[in-house]
């Protein structure tokens, strides 16, 4: 049966299914699996003049790629080199079919200590650490939570771009051999890009880099032998950067205010005490950093010269709490921006993931009981229009 006959909720508790490239549903999906502060981006070219300075701090890329035949014979001719899987690399391998878009998100999250996760995947990271790539593998595709959340992400999974099955299967051997699309993870770790296939044995290392917000370029030249060759095959690919999304900084800055706001208020209370006595009707902050969220701030240049600013002010009680009043406010406003936010990414995932079936079978069935479909398809014939259902 096809699954354009099934309901969105029989394909979301079903076995694994097509997946779009659309950057917007893999924004979803990383929200859903419990990755914070990031999104899909899809990137066009790579030459070495583009340093992708626009798209901000970048965590990993998503490549997808065509491939004519079935995706498991991608690696069956190669002779494998016994490699022993790095310990900082988390790897897992793909066991299972449709399952490569969740699979790369989870090797590029859980290789990113700069990427925020939620409890539910720092528990799984941990707990799954010390398993084999198959293992994990395993544990991910037997995760029913993952599965779930993949399987919604899925509109209308017989249109997706991605499939992993062979599409138009042939009926013998002279047909041409049908596509396939696949996914594959580059991820930035410890000084060095991984290339991070499911459906190889392990990662791969393309090449060693020094600049942590540039770490792409070591990546740069395998990515763009790969897409080369397949603008020659006029072969279809997509290359999505991950990148952190305006939701995220805009956390990031609520915690640097936080932390310009911990460092104001001691030394108020260094130079007199009472100074609290003159704020009137001010709403209670909640949030609080940890030790290690401050240290990671007062590595960055970001708030540089806002410290330089206290510094130079640090004797002033006036200029002091004008300071700290600036710093609280924006906090308030990038919080309710958050919350806004939050509410439009929900609203964003809703649309699309909603499955339009039913009411468009539903119209098309009426149309058909009122005699009017065939004489709008004989109209749509004659003007030359094309029908898309």
């Amino acid at each position: 049966m096809s699954s354009l006959m099934l309901s969105h909720e029989q394909r979301a508790h079903g076995p694994w299914v097509k997946l779009q490239s659309e950057p917007k549903l893999f924004t979803a999906l990383m929200y859903d699996l419990g990755v914070r502060g990031a999104q899909a981006t899809e990137v066009f070219v790579l030459d070495d003049t583009l340093d992708f300075d626009d798209l901000g701090e970048i965590y990993g890329f998503v490549f997808l790629f065509r491939m004519m035949g079935d995706v498991k014979n991608l690696y069956k001719d190669e002779e494998y080199t016994p490699v022993e899987n790095p310990s900082n690399v988390y790897f897992a391998n793909q066991v299972i079919d449709n399952a490569c878009a969740t699979l790369a998100m989870l090797n590029i999250a859980l290789n990113n200590p700069q990427m925020e996760l939620g409890d539910d995947l720092k528990e799984f990271k941990e707990f799954t650490k010390e398993f084999s790539p198959p293992m994990k593998g395993f544990a991910i595709t037997n995760h029913p939570a993952f599965r779930l959340i993949h399987n919604s992400m899925a509109r209308h999974p017989e249109e997706a771009l991605v499939v992993e099955e062979a599409i138009g299967k042939s009926n013998s051997a002279e047909d041409e051999p049908a596509e396939a699309y696949h996914y594959i993870a580059y991820v930035p770790v410890d000084g060095e890009v991984w290339q991070l296939d499911g459906l190889y044995p392990h990662p791969v290392s393309v090449g060693k880099y020094t600049d942590k917000k540039k770490w792409y370029d070591a990546a740069r030249e395998v990515m763009r032998t790969r897409t080369q060759g397949f603008y020659k095959e006029q072969v279809n690919f997509v290359l999505l950067a991950i990148t952190k999304d305006q939701l995220g900084r805009r956390k990031e800055r609520v915690k640097e205010c936080l932390y310009l706001n911990r460092i104001v208020e001691a030394r108020l209370n260094e130079l007199n005490r009472e100074w609290r006595a003159a704020i009137v009707d001010e709403p209670t902050i909640d949030e609080i950093l940890t030790t290690d969220e401050e240290e990671k701030i007062n590595e960055q240049d970001g708030i540089k010269k806002e410290i330089e600013e206290f510094d130079s002010n640090r004797d002033n009680i006036n200029k002091l709490v004008q300071l700290r009043t600036k710093w609280v406010d924006e906090i308030r406003l990038l919080q309710k921006s958050i919350e806004r936010e939050n509410k439009l990414k929900q609203m964003e995932k809703t649309r699309q993931t909603f499955d339009y079936g039913p009411f468009i079978r539903e119209y098309v069935s009426i149309l058909h009981e009122r005699g009017e479909l065939k004489e709008l398809l004989n109209n749509a014939e004659e003007e030359e229009c094309e029908i898309v259902f």
